[in-house]
């Protein structure tokens, strides 16, 4: 598993066009000296939300390059986030510590006596965790993060941060990363990786898919420990229409409607379908995605730092625990794919327009993590409208969107263009998370 690194765009872009990968580490990252952020011990709200939204875009780099798989993801870019947070909370006088909140975390370390510079101690807890989390990526594509943790500093010093600051808010940085990391280790996923698992057969059940006929992926998802849910299979959808192969049936209608679709994509369509694809190793994940349009969101409203990781750490949260219980929800209905199906019962020359991935089909994983994270978002930040550019890097035109939940609607949508959710998967997905997002939001408080 791993990921990629942030530098201007126009020398990103040289990267990525010319496929000279191996020398992203020598790339440097975004962040310019900002003179006019305040001296240490200023609140958090003075400074820049930059600070964090270039690890944002490291991270989501890094995830391309390397290609986890959706959940490891989500889970990566969620203990960053919470690490830029805890990082800075200090700073922000109106917010709590999400210590003694989320499963299995206690107290953060308090901020040290004498003044403390939050872009540093962001900058050092953010690159202690991401090594934690993306341990097992490339070493050049590790080189990034800490490209980025000696340009952000060496921009502090050039501001006027004194070395003695410096050193004492890298080491409350560092402090918190080392809660967090101990935290991080016991979260059960050590034990799931490369267990071996075999399918369950059955006319229902799911089975690997064209073209790529590979390995199911993460059936033992479900037992990686949730961030604010009870248990992992605490939200559950409602049940899918029965399974039946006899013409009309309510099931075979759901087949036949992302048949029908599929053979008569708009443009717009297929568009949409490009644009919420991201694959590994074609984009930084579905995750890194809406993290991603976090800190467009943050640039575009002018976000200050506090606000802007108290956003990302929401979201990372409730993209973690929407994959958890979509993920689990997948490998207990156990559904084939549309395309199966249709090719056993309507039409065995049907192909989808976006390759179906290597998992079960119920729910629809855009679903549940969009509508989870949308209905999070529109309650810290408001129902905003923005410009999401995630995917500039691949050439794609920038969308424009109402609200967070027009964005999580065209991302669930985007699926039936694919063809790789029936209806029900993509509707009730979304219901499921918005039960997934209003049960997080009862569940933490980041403001006093």
């Amino acid at each position: 598993m791993g990921l990629v690194q942030a530098g201007a765009v126009s020398r990103r872009q040289l990267i990525i066009s010319t496929g000279a990968l191996a020398g992203a580490a020598s790339v440097t990252p975004v962040t310019p000296v900002r003179a006019n952020d305040p001296e240490p011990g200023a609140p958090a709200s003075r400074l820049s939300s930059s600070w964090a939204r270039d690890w944002v875009q490291t991270c989501f780099d890094l995830v391309w390059r390397e290609g986890p798989t959706p959940p490891q993801a989500a889970r990566c870019y969620a203990y960053v986030a919470i690490a830029m947070y805890e990082a800075c909370v200090g700073g922000m006088p109106r917010h709590r510590s999400l210590g003694r909140q989320l499963n299995g975390l206690g107290r953060l370390p308090e901020p040290p006596g004498g003044p403390v510079d939050w872009a540093v101690a962001l900058a050092g807890s953010a690159h202690a965790v991401a090594h934690t989390v993306f341990a097992g990526s490339a070493p050049e594509q590790l080189a990034t993060l800490d490209a980025l943790l000696e340009q952000q500093v060496t921009a502090r010093r050039a501001a006027g941060v004194r070395p003695v600051v410096v050193r004492r808010s890298l080491g409350h940085g560092r402090a918190v990363a080392a809660t967090l990391s101990a935290w991080i280790s016991a979260d059960r996923y050590a034990g799931i990786v490369g267990r071996p698992w075999t399918p369950p057969v059955g006319e229902s059940l799911w089975v690997s898919t064209p073209p790529n006929f590979r390995p199911a992926i993460e059936p033992y998802w479900s037992e990686v420990r949730p961030m604010l849910m009870r248990s992992a299979g605490e939200v559950e959808p409602v049940r899918h229409v029965p399974f039946s192969t006899e013409p009309g049936s309510a099931f075979w209608q759901e087949a036949e409607t992302v048949l029908e679709t599929g053979r008569a994509l708009t443009d717009e369509q297929r568009t949409i379908a490009r644009f919420w694809t991201d694959n590994p190793r074609l984009s930084g994940l579905p995750s890194g995605h809406w993290l991603l349009l976090v800190s467009q969101v943050a640039d575009q409203q002018r976000l200050d730092l506090g606000d802007t990781v108290e956003a990302l750490a929401l979201a990372g949260l409730s993209l973690h625990d929407a994959f958890l219980s979509c993920w689990t929800a997948k490998y207990r209905h156990h559904l084939l794919r549309p395309v199966t199906y249709i090719n056993r019962h309507i039409d065995p020359t049907f192909a989808t327009f976006v390759n179906s991935p290597q998992f079960p089909e119920y729910t629809s994983g855009h679903s549940v993590a969009s509508r989870a994270t949308s209905t999070v978002l529109t309650a810290v930040l408001g129902p905003v409208a923005f410009l999401d550019d995630s995917h500039r890097d691949r050439g794609l035109p920038a969308r424009a969107f109402a609200d967070f939940h027009a964005a999580a609607d065209e991302a669930a949508q985007s699926r039936l263009y694919g063809g790789i959710h029936y209806p029900m998967g993509i509707d009730n997905g979304k219901e499921h998370g918005d039960r997934v997002g209003q049960l997080l939001l009862s569940r933490v408080r980041t403001r006093r």
